[in-house]
């Protein structure tokens, strides 16, 4: 919360130690709430709010709006967000880096690794603001979510030191029944060698489909495709894959073809994709991307052909839509199946 002064200037009215003092409450409340959601859905759908109000105009959704008004008049009773907008995106954002300043665990799929993907996904889609004091706010949270997806990637990747068996002991009792703790004792040791195990087969698992070249969506090999359907084709592919968000090294795998690297709007993108679109969008007609258009944007416009949005416009390298096309799918493989086990 130690920038919420600054960020406060936003609106460009005075700002007394009570707005601030309320706005960091109503902020640090909200961060409590929205870090014990569990629903992924729910945690999606306030991560697209937040984003929206940290972008475009900066009028919020009117449900964000109300919530954080609550939040705020408990120590500030006169505030009203249709007069002061900009302060639900400067209270949204401060909750939301609160929570993405947890230690990731090596599990990889916490509540703040949900909202650390869609904030990126959702705020990296979105076209730079006029407003300097409004864009360091929003990159603020969006380096935030980025270093927070990266770190929670590595950490859910890194294997586990093997322990030695506990001590087995064995007893008989008056009736000369045998007991022992064997599972007890070997639990850790074989908990460490299964993660490890799981780890090893993802990694197998990727290497040998970019070892293979061929598309099994396209049914044909990958060299004979144009770049910007083939990067993106490796991106949407690679991540059926993988167990957890992607890391750099699998981005590097998708990217390895990459040659001329071309800049591209997302008319521009579909275009270059042509008949393709139906083979790679097939699998996201319905569920999360179609419920959540800005947080899977690349997904959604190969599903639907639809390109909505001025961040549509917006010219992209190839290699920026493979790596989206990567994030995103993998993104949406966790939330229609769950974390595989590690």
């Amino acid at each position: 919360m130690k920038n919420i002064a600054v960020h406060m200037r936003i609106s460009g009215v005075t700002v007394s130690d009570d707005d601030v003092n309320s706005r960091c409450a109503a902020a640090t409340s909200l961060a409590t709430s929205w870090g014990k959601e569990k629903n992924v859905s729910k945690i999606l759908s306030k991560a697209v709010d937040v984003a929206e109000a940290l972008g475009g105009d900066g009028n919020p959704p009117p449900s964000l709006g109300s919530e954080i008004q609550g939040a705020i008049q408990k120590k500030s009773s006169s505030f009203l967000y249709e007069e002061r907008p900009l302060e639900v995106g400067v209270c949204a954002g401060m909750a939301m880096l609160s929570i993405l300043s947890a230690t990731p665990s090596n599990h990889g799929w916490l509540t703040a690794d949900i909202y650390a993907i869609a904030l990126w996904s959702a705020l990296a889609y979105q076209p730079v603001l006029e407003a300097e004091r409004r864009e360091s706010l929003r990159q603020e949270v969006l380096g935030a979510a980025e270093n927070r997806v990266a770190t929670a990637a590595e950490k859910a990747r890194q294997r586990t030191d093997v322990p030695d068996p506990s001590n087995v002991e064995i007893t008989i009792d008056e009736t000369k029944a045998a007991k022992n703790n064997f599972k007890e004792a070997m639990a850790g040791t074989v908990e460490a060698l299964r993660r490890n195990a799981a780890l090893d087969r993802e990694e197998l698992d990727f290497l040998w489909w970019a070892q293979l070249g061929r598309s099994r969506l396209l049914k044909r090999q990958l060299s004979a495709v144009a770049e910007p359907t083939r990067i993106v084709t490796a991106g949407i592919e690679g991540a059926k894959m993988l167990r957890r968000l992607p890391c750099e090294v699998h981005r590097e795998i998708v990217l390895r073809t990459l040659n001329q690297d071309t800049e591209l709007d997302l008319t521009e993108m579909l275009a270059a994709v042509g008949d393709d679109r139906t083979a790679l969008g097939a699998a996201f007609v319905e569920g999360s991307v179609a419920a959540h258009p800005t947080v899977f944007p690349l997904l959604h416009a190969l599903a639907t052909g639809e390109v909505v949005g001025s961040s549509a416009a917006v010219k992209r390298r190839i290699s920026e839509w493979g790596e989206r096309a990567l994030l995103e799918a993998g993104f949406a493989k966790l939330i229609l199946q769950g974390p595989g086990k590690l």
